[in-house]
């Protein structure tokens, strides 16, 4: 039986899903150490680090095993082959990198989705399928249903064409892009800007009045939560690499003032 994508479910139900990343430690382990801690789905990155699509391939199919909604942030969203590489390994999702219109989504939705939501080359057995022997027309309506499709918005040129991105058929969530807005905003880095702060309110105006599933990355639980009081339900938490060297540089003073060096 394929599996299925239980954050779609939450999402469908307006329920937060909580996930972080792999950015920077591909180990097997980090994914089931993610899975034990319970996070709901893990997003694996091939946007900013070196991971070649073996590594994600690999990471894939032990999310799924695991219990993890395997999710990748693709390289790009030109070459459609950086698109479902990734899902032909398994990947229930994407992270969808500078979205700006429908017509640049429209055309990933096209890519992604088989017939007749759209032209993804068939290929209906592999991990994807979960290796599942059933009829071709009950698989391609399963994954053209499991496959989940995040839209990050990084411009303001996306926010801009929001309204008309969120109404495009496959379009399942949107994820703001905080880094990128703000350097297209004029003030790079500065994420508590009042233009950064005034166009993460749009977005989650726009896509609350599309009925569109909308969020963004959470850093510690009060911000989890006060973004879960602005209705976002998509929402990863930090990622691996944060994770190790916030609890490093947490503990080290405190270890060097207890040995004297402080």
């Amino acid at each position: 039986m394929i599996k299925s994508n239980p954050v779609k479910a939450l999402l469908k139900a307006g329920k937060p899903a909580f996930g972080t990343w792999i950015t920077l430690c591909p180990h097997p382990r980090v994914v089931k150490i993610f899975a034990a801690a319970g996070f709901d789905f893990v997003i694996i990155e091939m946007e900013h680090t070196d991971f070649n699509m073996q590594t994600v391939a690999s990471l894939v199919m032990l999310a799924r095993e695991a219990g993890l909604v395997p999710i990748v942030r693709t390289p790009g969203t030109i070459k459609p082959h950086d698109l479902t590489r990734p899902l032909d390994a398994g990947a229930q999702g994407l992270l969808l990198p500078a979205i700006d219109t429908p017509e640049q989504i429209d055309a990933i939705i096209q890519a992604t989705k088989y017939y007749p939501l759209g032209n993804r080359p068939m290929n209906l057995r592999g991990p994807h399928t979960d290796y599942t022997v059933a009829k071709p027309e009950a698989i391609i309506a399963h994954l053209n249903s499991q496959t989940l499709s995040v839209v990050m918005i990084e411009s303001q040129i996306g926010i801009d064409n929001l309204d008309a991105i969120c109404k495009v058929e496959g379009v399942d969530a949107v994820m703001v892009g905080p880094d990128d807005l703000s350097q297209d905003l004029g003030v790079p880095g500065q994420l508590t800007h009042p233009k950064v702060a005034e166009a993460v309110d749009r977005i989650f105006a726009t896509c609350k009045a599309n009925g569109v599933a909308y969020g963004m990355s959470c850093h510690n639980a009060e911000m989890a939560e006060k973004l879960v009081a602005r209705g976002c339900t998509w929402l990863p938490y930090s990622n691996d690499a944060a994770m190790v060297f916030n609890a490093a540089t947490g503990i080290v003073p405190q270890l060097m003032k207890i040995g004297g060096r402080a």
